[in-house]
């Protein structure tokens, strides 16, 4: 019998050789595992802490707008409800929130924070725990911003829901930051005014504008006012593109409670009546007699003789009138942006009127559609000049019939607003316009929906802003 000591003694050395190797890998190959392991852990916090300070920073950038300690407070207040309680065991800092103020109006938001989180399998080359960080930052763009808001008789009539319409336009007019944002405040029933217009500066008084708010006036039932939508329109659209030092997001909110009946121009009469510039009217029935003239830049004051047309008081408007102007021209007689006589128009068109072949109903109906034609342009006018258009309707009159051709007053709003859900209404989906501002429409069915109704103007606002 053979014996091989010497290979015998060798196996026995490798083996001894393979103990030594492993016992002097083990920790390394148990600092690898444990940092794989924690690696993971450290991952899942970050990650966390990253959405809880991207929601802080957000948070903030909203709440700027009353000021950096309401900022501050909105920053923590998200940043607590992102990221959960003791995730892996981790435990992390209060947010750092910091501001700058660019020369434009810009505020960039700086929201970091840290955590600590400890480790299970790296204690044991002595890692204790890790240290996490993340940062984000929120640039809020400047807003300069046109509010436009109904004063006619109808919200008034049957529940009176005026003081709500004061008290909800001056909680909105509250949420934009007196430092940065801009607000013009434009009034209209039969004309309209400015009230309050853009500052040359950034910045703006809520006080002042809150106090005209306050004076708004509706009339009654014996002095009624009736809506001249695109004179309102025709004031918010001129403050928002001749302001000076323009912010980056311009914004149109236009409020209403029904379909408009009225619009001004520069109109020719005979019988010795000289031209002049005024409003005429219709009303929201399907037939009527149309009145005239009252003052385009003021909100409820009739032009006396000779232009008095009202009420079956002397010669009616169809007796007297010439025609209509070919253009708008109620602010400048040489304007050609917006067709009066439009008989292309797709869906209301209008042609002159005369006077020896059309009645006064067909004076009456070509005033009505002359009406919503004209604020409907205006506002793809402003969309196309990259204002964002945003409107509200009140009450239940927006969602039933009215004027000659049986229209509801929300698709105007809708199509004014270019919301982007009329693509799913088979009569509106060809009127949107999808390479457009795409802004919102939001119909509140009474008083007590005005609120939520503002608080989605205001959410799409400052989306828009971010």
């Amino acid at each position: 019998m053979f014996i091989d000591r010497g290979t015998t003694g060798l196996k026995k050395k490798n083996s001894g050789i393979i103990i030594i190797l492993m016992a002097v890998a083990l920790p390394a190959l148990l600092a690898i595992v444990g940092l794989a392991i924690d690696s993971a852990r450290a991952y899942g916090v970050k990650a966390n802490l990253s959405a809880a300070v991207d929601a802080a920073s957000l948070a903030a950038a909203r709440a700027i707008s009353d000021g950096e300690v309401a900022a501050i407070k909105a920053a923590d207040k998200f940043f607590a409800a992102n990221f959960p309680a003791g995730y892996f065991d981790s435990t992390p800092g209060s947010p750092s929130v910091s501001f700058s103020y660019g020369i434009d109006g810009d505020i960039s938001i700086d929201v970091s924070a840290t955590a600590k989180m400890p480790t299970t399998f790296l204690k044991i080359v002595g890692v204790d725990e890790m240290d996490i960080g993340s940062v984000a930052q929120t640039i809020r763009r400047p807003v300069d911003l046109s509010f436009v808001v109904d004063n006619t008789t109808s919200l008034a009539r049957g529940e009176d829901v005026t003081q709500d319409v004061i008290d909800r336009s001056k909680d909105f007019v509250g949420k934009f930051g007196e430092l940065f944002d801009r607000v013009a405040l434009i009034k209209y029933a039969l004309g309209a005014e400015v009230p309050v217009g853009f500052n040359s500066g950034r910045g703006f008084s809520r006080a002042t504008v809150e106090r005209e708010i306050d004076a708004f006036e509706f009339g009654s039932s014996s002095s009624p006012q009736w809506t001249n939508a695109s004179e309102g329109m025709w004031r918010a659209i001129d403050a928002l593109i001749t302001v000076n030092n323009p912010a980056s997001l311009r914004v149109v909110v236009f409020f209403t409670d029904g379909a408009p009946n009225t619009f001004a121009s520069n109109f020719s009469f005979n019988k010795g009546v000289p031209e002049r510039v005024g409003a005429i009217r219709s009303n929201d029935s399907r037939s009527g007699t149309p009145y005239g003239l009252w003052e385009a830049d003021k909100v409820a004051e009739p032009i006396a003789s000779p232009w008095e047309y009202r009420d079956n008081r002397g010669n009616s408007l169809a007796s007297v009138l010439a025609g209509f102007p070919q253009y708008y021209n109620a602010h400048d007689p040489n304007a050609s942006e917006f067709l009066v006589i439009n008989p292309s128009h797709p869906r209301r068109p209008v042609t002159d009127y005369n006077r020896s072949s059309d009645s006064a109903r067909d004076l009456y109906d070509k005033i009505n559609r002359i009406s919503r034609n004209l604020p409907e342009d205006m506002a793809e006018y402003a969309r196309q000049n990259g204002i964002f258009v945003l409107t509200l309707g009140l009450g239940t009159l927006l969602t039933q019939p009215t004027g000659p051709d049986g229209e509801r007053g929300e698709e105007m709003l809708m199509r004014m607003a270019n919301d982007p859900r009329m693509v799913d209404i088979p009569d509106l989906a060809s009127d949107f316009r999808p390479d457009q501002p795409r802004g919102l429409y939001c119909h509140a069915v009474d008083k007590d929906a005005l609120a939520p109704c503002f608080a989605d103007m205001l959410a799409v606002i400052i989306r828009l802003t971010l």
